[in-house]
């Protein structure tokens, strides 16, 4: 027995906690549904395609309906969309992984979520995006161009609906894991 675990329980704390992976996964949930319901709506309109003379129109209909299960499907095996450890990020971006180091990374910024049908944003903006851009193949570029003009920074990710965080404090989350190498804020 040592002096620490004879403390009553309430007493008994860690000096340096190891700091928690940070993680935002797809949500399985959201995504399964929507493979489901587009693949019944998919087989219902295959089915009365057949016995309608605008059959043409309901293949069409179907075939759409098909690609979005199959699109939702794909997102089941999607794991983590982005990793925050102690050393650094880490987010996919298609299939493709990004990391940097914290000392890399100018400040995160995270918007969080207004409403429930909202997603909130967790944005890392780097010191220097060149060599970190410059080394992505053009599919991937092509998604960071886009994220770039819609959020403001090249890598940037959603939570909410389809994407869940590990961690409801997601600032405090990212703040501890980045001890003071880069600021996170809270865009408001």
């Amino acid at each position: 027995m040592t002096a620490a675990s004879a403390l009553p329980r309430q007493d008994r704390f860690d000096v340096d906690p190891e700091p928690v992976p940070f993680t935002v996964r797809a949500s399985q949930r959201v995504h399964g549904g929507l493979a489901a319901g587009a693949a019944l709506v998919a087989i219902g309109f295959a089915a009365s395609a057949s016995t309608s003379p605008a059959g043409i129109l309901r293949w069409i209909v179907a075939a759409a309906f098909a690609v979005l299960a199959v699109v939702c499907a794909r997102a089941l095996t999607v794991g983590d969309m982005l990793v925050a450890d102690d050393v650094g990020i880490r987010l996919r971006i298609g299939s493709e992984w990004v990391g940097t180091r914290w000392e890399d990374i100018e400040e995160v910024t995270v918007l969080q979520r207004r409403h429930p049908l909202d997603d909130g944003r967790i944005a890392v903006h780097l010191q220097d995006p060149g060599p970190v851009l410059g080394a992505m193949p053009s599919s991937t570029r092509k998604t960071t161009d886009a994220n770039r003009r819609l959020t403001g920074s090249s890598l940037a990710i959603p939570f909410g609906l389809t994407a869940r965080p590990s961690n409801g404090e997601v600032v405090q989350a990212l703040h501890m894991l980045a001890d003071a190498r880069c600021p996170v804020r809270e865009q408001l």
